[in-house]
Order: C-alpha cells, then sequence, then structure tokens
C-alpha cells in the first residue's frame, strides 16, 4: 500500500487494529476505576447497601460495561454509544450513590423510580445495541471520501475559523441576529470536524511540532472565548470532544490535561453563580478582548471567596457534579407524572418533522427548543409569557416518561442502542472524509449532549450534517459533473 502523502491524507487508509497492550491497559485502567469508584461509594455510605445504592451502582457498571468492551476488544469504530452510555455516570449515578441534596428533596419512592427508569434505558440501549449485528451493506456513495485529496491540508484552517467566529460572537455585533443561527452551524460543524480530525492525528502521533502548537493555542482561545460567555459546559464540551478522539486513537488517558483543566473547571464553577448576577441580572458590560485577564481575575477572587464562605459553613455550595446532574428534573417528572399530570403522549415530539424543513421556506417553522419550553411550562416551572428567558435542561430520559413512561424510556434507548450499532458498523473501515466517517465524528461529539431534549438534539445534529456532509456531497455531485 502506498504511504499518505500528509498526515491528513492517513485518514482514508483502512483504520489499523489498535495496540493490543495500549488497549488491554486501558481496559484494566477502566476496570480498576470502576470498582474503587463503587467501593468508595460503599464505604461513604457506612457500609450499608439499600436500595439508592444498588440502584447507583447498577447504573454505574452498566454505563461503564460498553466503554469497556470497546477497550477489551479492540473495537475500531469511534465510541459514540460508548461515550452516550457513560453520560449515564455523573447525570444519574453519582448524585444516587452521593446522596446529593437534589435527590433528597424528593420523595424516596420517586427517586426509586427515576432510579429503575435509567437502569431500563441502559438495559434496553444494551439490548438495542446487541439486536444488530450485520446491518445491510451501506450505499456506496456512503463510503466514497467526499472531499478531494488536496484538500486536507485546509482540516487547520477549519479550526481557525472557528476560532474568529468565537471571537466575532464573543466580543463583535457584526453577524445580525437572522444570520446567527445559520452561521453558528456552519462554524460549529466546521470546528467540531476539525477538533476532532486533529485530536485524532495527535492520537496517532502524525502531527509536527508547529502543527501540534497551532491545535493547542487555537483549543485554548476557543476555551477562553467560551468560558468567557458563563456557559462552563461549551468549554467542557469541546474539551471532551478532543479527549475522546485521543484517547480512541491512542488507548491512553491523556493524565496531564485532565489533572490541569479539571481543577480549573472546578474552580471556575464556584463563582460562576456571582458573575451571572453581575453580567446578566446587573447587565454589566460584557468583557473585551484586553479585559479578559482582569475578567478572569475577578470570577477566580468570587471563586475563592466562595470556597472560604464554604469552608466555614457560612454557605452551602453544590458539587460540579450535581449541578450537572439531570437525576433532579427525572425525579420530577416520576413524582407528577401522572399522579398529578397526566402523560403527554407524545406532544413534546410534535415538532421533530417539521425540523427538517430549511427556514428560509418555512420562516414561521416552530423552534427547536419549543419540546423544551412545553415541558418547562407544564411543570411551572417558567413563565408562559416570556418561555425563552429560562433554559431548563430535562434530558432525554425524562421526556421520554413524560410521554410514555417506562415504556417510552426502554423504547428510548432500544432505539438509541440499535442506531448507535448500525452506524458504527457502517462506518468501519470507511475514509473519514466519507459521509458516514463524517456522520460518525458528529455522532460521537453529539453522544454527550444528554441535557438536550429529542429534538433540539436531532436538530442540532442534522444542521451540522446539512454543513459537514451536505455541502461536500453537492461540491463532488457538481465537481463531478
Amino acid at each position: 500500500m502506498k504511504p499518505p502523502s500528509t498526515p491528513f491524507a492517513a485518514l482514508d487508509q483502512p483504520t489499523p487494529p489498535p495496540d493490543k497492550a495500549a488497549s488491554w491497559r486501558l481496559y484494566q485502567f477502566g476496570r480498576g476505576s470502576l470498582i474503587l469508584l463503587a467501593v468508595f461509594f460503599i464505604w461513604s455510605n457506612g457500609f450499608v447497601i439499600d436500595t439508592l445504592m444498588l440502584l447507583g451502582l447498577g447504573i454505574l457498571i452498566l454505563a461503564s460495561l460498553p466503554v469497556l468492551n470497546w477497550a477489551k476488544h479492540r473495537r475500531t469504530w469511534f465510541p459514540a454509544f460508548e461515550v452516550a452510555m457513560l453520560t449515564c455516570i455523573p447525570f444519574y449515578a453519582l448524585p444516587l450513590l452521593s446522596r446529593e441534596n437534589e435527590v433528597r428533596s424528593y420523595p424516596e419512592e420517586s427517586v426509586i423510580l427515576s432510579g429503575i427508569a435509567v437502569l431500563i434505558y441502559l438495559v434496553c440501549a444494551h439490548a438495542g445495541f446487541a439486536f444488530v449485528r450485520h446491518p445491510k451493506k451501506p450505499a456506496r456513495w456512503t463510503v466514497t471520501s467526499l472531499i478531494p485529496v488536496q484538500s486536507y491540508r485546509f482540516v487547520p484552517i477549519g479550526l481557525l475559523l472557528n476560532t474568529v467566529y468565537l471571537y466575532i460572537i464573543t466580543f463583535t455585533d457584526l453577524i445580525p441576529g437572522e444570520f446567527s443561527g445559520t452561521l453558528r452551524a456552519l462554524f460549529f460543524g466546521v470546528g467540531t470536524l476539525s477538533t476532532f480530525i486533529l485530536s485524532r492525528l495527535l492520537g496517532l502521533g502524525m502531527l509536527r511540532s508547529g502543527q501540534i502548537w497551532f491545535f493547542i493555542g487555537n483549543l485554548a482561545a476557543q476555551i477562553v472565548f467560551l468560558f468567557s460567555q458563563l456557559y462552563l459546559i461549551n468549554g467542557i464540551s469541546l474539551v471532551a470532544l478532543a479527549l475522546i478522539a485521543y484517547s480512541a486513537s491512542r488507548r491512553r488517558v491523556p493524565w496531564l490535561i485532565l489533572v490541569v483543566f479539571t481543577p480549573i473547571v472546578a474552580l471556575l464553577h464556584l463563582g460562576k453563580s456571582d458573575m451571572r448576577s453581575l453580567y446578566w441580572e446587573a447587565e454589566r458590560k460584557p468583557p473585551t478582548l484586553t479585559e479578559l485577564p482582569a475578567y478572569f481575575s475577578e470570577w477566580i477572587g468570587y471563586s475563592l471567596e466562595t470556597s472560604r464562605e464554604r469552608d466555614e459553613g457560612l454557605v452551602t455550595q453544590s458539587t460540579i457534579f450535581e449541578r450537572a446532574s439531570l437525576i433532579q428534573m427525572l425525579c420530577l417528572c416520576t413524582e407528577q407524572v401522572p399522579n398529578y399530570h397526566p402523560f403527554l403522549w407524545g406532544e413534546s415530539y410534535i415538532d421533530l418533522p417539521a425540523q427538517v424543513i430549511p427556514r428560509f421556506l418555512w420562516p414561521g417553522k416552530p423552534s427547536s427548543l419549543m419540546a423544551n419550553v412545553r415541558l418547562g411550562i407544564y411543570f411551572g416551572l417558567i413563565d408562559p409569557d416570556d418561555p425563552y428567558s429560562v433554559s431548563i435542561a430535562f434530558g432525554m430520559i425524562a421526556e421520554s416518561f413524560v410521554n410514555f413512561g417506562l415504556a417510552g424510556v426502554g423504547l428510548l434507548g432500544f432505539l438509541a442502542g440499535a442506531l448507535f450499532k448500525r452506524i458504527s458498523l457502517w462506518a468501519q473501515d470507511v475514509p473519514q472524509f466519507s459521509a458516514l466517517g463524517i456522520l460518525m465524528i458528529l455522532l460521537t461529539a453529539w453522544s454527550f449532549q444528554a441535557e438536550l431534549v429529542l429534538a433540539t438534539w436531532l436538530t442540532s445534529l442534522f444542521q451540522a450534517s446539512l454543513v459537514c456532509i451536505g455541502l461536500p456531497l453537492a461540491y463532488r455531485h457538481f465537481s463531478s459533473r
């Protein structure tokens, strides 16, 4: 086989099996971490194994098994399904195991039912994943590289364009509101692909030193720009995407990045509420680029003050996992439905078909956020007269329960597992820049978006796919003619 002329051309070569020793070390590390985590929570609960402990441990184990099997059996597909299952650990398992305040505020029967719902989702997802074994051969156009080899060198430029775009929307008003959604889909899609591809090449050891520093510099700038908007989750998602691509290629956990990044996020998290009060509620003017050092210094100051007050018992501060948890919304749903509110019977999914129609063809098309708004109004959490003033994360498990109960949760899990498995098998050993290769990257990036409801998740994925797959398909079609 002729060697690739550039590192990027290697992406269109068949994916070789990962190193056996590295895969085994990753598997052993994951299994050891799972055992230690389980033992820690059992010990912290005084070795009392009650119903909540059993539910939390069950979620912890079932959510970890896919990625352990992926490492043990040296799978070559990107771990989209595996990461999607792992998100159940911080969002559901850890709050149950640590008995966070958000869990204790609900009746025990509602918390138990919520834990059972997550277990049903995981079991059915495993069943759906195992159900699909040998899908039919994909269409030829889905496995054909869409981008000419000579264009591969522009991948780093996609990362740079996303950095420039984030700078513009963060510090200027150059982009009109009517174009913001379209441009966000365009640059977010291109940025996602570029970040994933460069991280994967870094894991494979195929980037030169200059390319590595270019990648790190742009990634750091994007994280700073995203954090300056006071949405930590956006920056965390970007880093998570890069870590997934790197670890999937190298079969190694990048400890240095985790050791540096995790404490920074935890520290900023402590002062986030104070900063939002100043810059959102008090409407203080957002910082300019040159004011960022002072801005983050102020943020760290509030974080340290909050940490001191918490240590002195003056305030009760939730942990970062508690604030990231979706279990409280699921507990709310299991407590209220059907005891006080009837099942919605698919009402929150009613706008799904409309999302495939471009807005320029239907200016009055319902927003993909309407499902989230409906749920918020249904439970009296947001003002119907100003529904978009507050964003509440329900997650797809809670949404499916509100619509169809435990049966809906099980169906959601089965369909998710079957869909991920089918695409994973199709996308094995295809060119990275084919339609299936690009779709697998996007699915991996979207796999940890567990806080979204189904309409928002599918719509954002559809928009990114139009940009990252639709445009190259159109280019290939017209250039061949």
